[in-house]
């Protein structure tokens, strides 16, 4: 998805933020503010030497926090996705009718739905991602806009307990219905479902049953 499409999109959703562009933003702000400490120990190290003095010790330039995006990467409020998502589909120059998955990330603070919708007609797509609040897990289904998003929407309700709201079927996919728990949680803490219980004291009654009864056949002659 070219810029201008990008751009287009953030004018008719003016809540729709750029993070490619926040993270050139963010990663111009580190180089320029590691720039300047590298002029600084230059300075201190030319001083060093007019003083015969031992250089100050090497600069170390940590690992960047910084997150990087690979590919076109908007973020879009929770109240906006069905709205932006049938503009992407509908709008005839960019044609996105396909939806390859939906997923989730647990963050510290939120979680966030993502999603990847491309136009196979045009060759373009482009990444989008909603912030969920941990405390208001929810968010509107689009399964109306792509019927490909059932099984997937189901899966992150499964592993995450989001709630997409308007799905026809909404329950779990992978785990048992009694399952306690979402386990792509931060937080998960496992607990054995009642059937895995029944099954385990089940099993432990017939290895000491087993064992009765051979200790009741006693020593062979």
């Amino acid at each position: 998805m070219t810029p201008d499409r990008i751009a287009q999109l953030l004018a008719r959703f003016p809540r729709a933020r750029d993070l490619v562009a926040e993270q050139q933003g963010e990663d111009a702000t580190a180089d320029a503010e590691w720039a300047a400490k590298e002029r600084e120990w230059q300075a201190a190290a030319d001083a060093a030497k007019a003083e015969g003095k031992p250089a100050p010790r090497p600069l170390k330039r940590e690992e960047s926090k910084v997150y990087h995006h690979h590919g076109p990467t908007v973020r879009v409020a929770r109240e906006d996705i069905l709205e932006v998502c049938r503009w992407l589909r509908d709008t005839p120059e960019l044609d996105m009718a396909y939806l390859s998955f939906v997923s989730a990330i647990d963050w510290p603070d939120r979680f966030e739905v993502v999603y990847h919708v491309a136009s196979l007609s045009r060759g373009h797509g482009v990444m989008l991602k909603v912030p969920v609040p941990k405390d208001d897990a929810r968010i509107p289904s689009v399964i109306e806009v792509w019927r490909g998003a059932d099984w997937h929407e189901r899966e992150a309700f499964d592993l995450f307990g989001i709630v997409f709201e308007g799905h026809p079927n909404l329950r779990r996919i992978m785990m048992s219905a009694d399952w306690k728990g979402h386990p792509l949680r931060k937080d998960y803490v496992y607990e054995d479902p009642q059937w895995l219980v029944d099954i385990a004291t089940q099993r432990q009654r017939e290895i000491a049953a087993t064992g009765e009864a051979w200790e009741g056949r006693g020593p062979r002659a």
